[in-house]
């Protein structure tokens, strides 16, 4: 008798197996072949239920059953008619059809737990009790760790508001709270909006340092679309005057640089050159390492000296004794540079 029984609830459980892999396959069959063409695509979603994120194949499905004007057979929006209503039949095959569509929107794991649920609400408030719950205060914590970690950087003033936008998203499909009295609502909605503004000036580079105390001194405090439209103004206006203020500083540099070094080659180019003993003031034809020294040479350098005296001294008094030294603003020369020529012009060796 015991194994009679034994033998009995090994049939019926092989039997209540076989049903749930007959209808998980059937399910499957309805998804992948579509059934009426005038339904919309049976995948859904590229996102897939697979026991994390949630927040995002939740909303991505909602969208996707919403373009199908079904939505309300989630939501409970559309009531289930009495036995015997001509609209039962029709409730009936769009239910089947939205459940199929969670179903084809899971892991195959995942979705085992919700074939056998009677209704499309069920299977959606079922899987979010199971899995958005588990996640909520985890998730909340993280949003909120990157928001009041993001800085704009390297980035433009856009790039780092559409990261701050993305976040405040996610972190709006983790609260379920409706405010019933339309006073508080309107307070609550105006409360986070000066919270993202506050967030959003806090995280910018220190170039708008000077653009924050006028936004933050205003009553009511912009929002936070207003508050980047302002940004954005001064970001393209310091860029459209920066540009023509650094030419200019850096023009006088450079056309002195130049003209120096054009000078000093100048030089080089008009000085005779010898190739054989590699100095200046002579050359081959007259070196006196090849050709010796000349008889008068004792007179020349009498000569010479005489020549580098007088006119180092009229250079000393035409521009260093009688004060006319060159300014900064009318000479390519440095004061440095000048003295350096001075001291040149009476060397022995000049």
């Amino acid at each position: 008798m015991a194994e009679t029984t034994f033998h009995g609830e090994r049939h019926s459980a092989t039997s209540i197996e076989a049903e749930s892999s007959s209808l998980e396959a059937s399910v499957e069959d309805m998804v992948t072949q579509g059934g009426d063409s005038s339904h919309m695509s049976f995948q859904l979603t590229s996102h897939r239920l697979n026991g994390k994120k949630y927040l995002e194949w939740a909303q991505s499905v909602k969208l996707a059953i919403d373009g199908s004007g079904k939505l309300g057979h989630m939501t409970g929006e559309t009531i289930k008619p009495e036995v015997g209503d001509p609209k039962m039949n029709a409730w009936r095959s769009d239910n089947s059809l939205v459940i199929a569509w969670l179903i084809n929107s899971m892991d195959t794991v995942i979705g085992k737990s919700y074939i056998f649920l009677p209704t499309a609400r069920d299977v959606w408030e079922a899987v979010r009790e199971t899995y958005s719950y588990v996640e909520n205060a985890s998730q909340i914590f993280e949003l909120k760790i990157k928001l009041w970690q993001a800085k704009q950087d390297k980035r433009e003033v856009t790039a780092y508001y559409n990261e701050m936008v993305s976040l405040w998203q996610e972190l709006d499909q983790c609260y379920h709270d409706e405010c019933d009295c339309p006073a508080d609502s309107v307070k609550t909605r105006k409360g986070e909006e000066n919270e993202k503004a506050y967030l959003f000036l806090a995280g910018l580079n220190r170039d708008f340092d000077e653009f924050r105390s006028p936004i933050l001194g205003k009553n009511p405090l912009p929002s936070i679309r207003e508050t980047l439209s302002e940004i954005r103004r001064e970001e393209s206006r310091g860029k459209v005057m920066l540009k023509p203020y650094l030419n200019l500083e850096l023009k006088p540099v450079v056309d002195a640089s130049a003209l120096a070094t054009v000078k000093n080659e100048d030089d080089k180019k008009k000085r005779p050159w010898c190739d054989h003993c590699k100095k200046y003031w002579h050359t081959r034809e007259t070196c006196w390492k090849i050709h010796g020294k000349p008889p008068n040479t004792k007179k020349k350098e009498v000569d010479n000296r005489c020549f580098r005296s007088q006119h180092g001294e009229a250079f000393q008094t035409t521009y260093f004794d009688q004060g006319q030294q060159p300014s900064p603003e009318t000479s390519p020369f440095t004061r440095e540079q000048l003295e350096l020529l001075q001291k040149l012009l009476q060397s022995p060796q000049f």
